[in-house]
């Protein structure tokens, strides 16, 4: 891919309000107020409902000069919350104590490689469940061991964090989830934030159904509206809790994976009853089926057989998508000062076809733009055409000094 961004129209007359149209209420508008989110902060400009299409502040013949300036993608941050509790003592097959390697530490030998292979400025950060220490089993830490952090810190932190040995045997892995979002919802990194659950057991500490699609929604709402995804991988487990985590945390696998791909948690007398899976006895609840195959799920699924391998090439395809986001840098002309947050406009070119002018708005279901942080130095392009970006060869322009288009 290439990225440029191209400073238009530096605040000259010719993109002033008077040029400013739109097509009223079902098209896009421009904006006039002040910059800052909900968008809908500032007076509606639309002036001419009649007047056709916006202004296209990439057109010279508005009268707008050009300079060339630099941009670049900006790395993401991620929180792995990984599971620290007894079952990970077990080897892949679930023998403890172990015949050969644990999981422990054939998942901790993959975090610290896929670690030192990614670059120091990818912002990482670690948060071990149940918090180690002893105590309550079902105990969760407030805050992270590792605070996410350019890796240039954070590499040996992490790394210290997981010479433990794992002891719990309880996996509060709602709670921990939950944790890890009221720690990365506030933080103000630019670009993309992301919670990665890794486990390799069914929860056990909070039951209530209820409360599991509570938590499916609460994924939704962090990934929709406040730009916090959130990664499942599943180590050797198989679960709904984790697949609906995936679907409903803006990070399914495939198109046609299914958030409850199992007969998990339906009541047995015996594996017979679980269509492939396991008959077991939780505490709690009772004997119900774990690990149940019927239909394709959204989260990783790491094997038996391929532990190790399968494991680190999941971590690498999460961190890589934290790596090559769709967040960039918004540099402010030659003169910073005189930048207006409510007079930039996005443009994307695919090799071989028109330039794509964006729309800024709220709705990230959609091929627009919008702010990434409240102080407004990044923007993220978000909608379909993101990953047409990742995956394409591309050209992305930020003009500055005409009315921002809205939808």
């Amino acid at each position: 891919m290439t990225f440029r961004v191209l400073v238009l129209c530096a605040l000259v007359a010719a993109c002033g309000d008077d040029d400013r149209r739109g097509p009223g209420d079902a098209g896009p508008r421009v904006d006039g107020g002040d910059s800052g989110s909900p968008l809908d902060s500032g007076p509606d400009t639309t002036l001419d409902r009649d007047a056709g299409p916006p202004l296209d502040p990439f057109d010279p013949a508005n009268g707008c000069g050009a300079a060339a300036i630099e941009t670049e993608q900006l790395p993401g941050s991620v929180l792995l919350v990984f599971d620290a509790s007894g079952s990970m003592q077990a080897d892949t097959s679930g023998e403890r104590p172990p015949v050969g390697a644990s999981k422990w530490s054939l998942a901790t030998g993959a975090i610290t490689s896929v670690l030192a292979s990614m670059p120091d400025e990818l912002n990482v950060g670690l948060m071990l469940f149940p918090a180690p220490g002893g105590g309550d089993e079902c105990n969760v830490a407030p805050v992270p061991q590792v605070a996410v952090g350019p890796l240039g810190t954070t590499r040996g932190m992490i790394s210290s964090q997981l010479s433990i040995t794992p002891g719990g045997g309880q996996t509060p892995a709602i709670d921990a989830t939950r944790a890890g979002w009221e720690y990365m919802l506030p933080l103000a990194f630019p670009g993309e934030r992301g919670v990665i659950l890794v486990t390799d057991g069914a929860e056990n500490c909070d039951t209530d159904a209820g409360d599991v699609m509570s938590f499916h929604n609460e994924a939704r709402t962090n990934d929709l509206a406040y730009g916090v995804s959130t990664y499942a991988v599943g180590l050797t487990t198989t679960n709904n809790l984790l697949s609906g985590l995936a679907y409903n945390g803006g990070t399914p696998r495939t198109e046609t994976c299914m958030p409850m791909c199992t007969s998990e948690g339906e009541a047995c007398m015996t594996s017979a009853d679980c269509g492939g899976g396991t008959c077991s006895e939780f505490p709690f609840i009772g004997r119900v089926c774990f690990g149940s195959p019927s239909g394709e799920c959204c989260h990783y699924d790491i094997s038996e057989g391929a532990f190790r391998d399968e494991f680190e090439m999941a971590l690498r395809e999460i961190a890589e998508r934290f790596l090559d986001s769709c967040v960039f840098d918004l540099p402010r002309g030659a003169d910073p000062a005189m930048f207006d947050p409510t007079r930039v406009n996005v443009g994307v070119t695919f090799s071989g076809e028109a330039r794509r002018v964006l729309s800024r708005t709220d709705d990230t279901s959609v091929d627009s733009w919008n702010y990434t942080t409240p102080d407004n130095t990044s923007i993220v392009i978000q909608g379909p055409i993101c990953d047409e970006l990742l995956s394409g060869d591309a050209t992305v322009e930020i003009v500055l000094g005409c009315p921002t288009i809205l939808i």
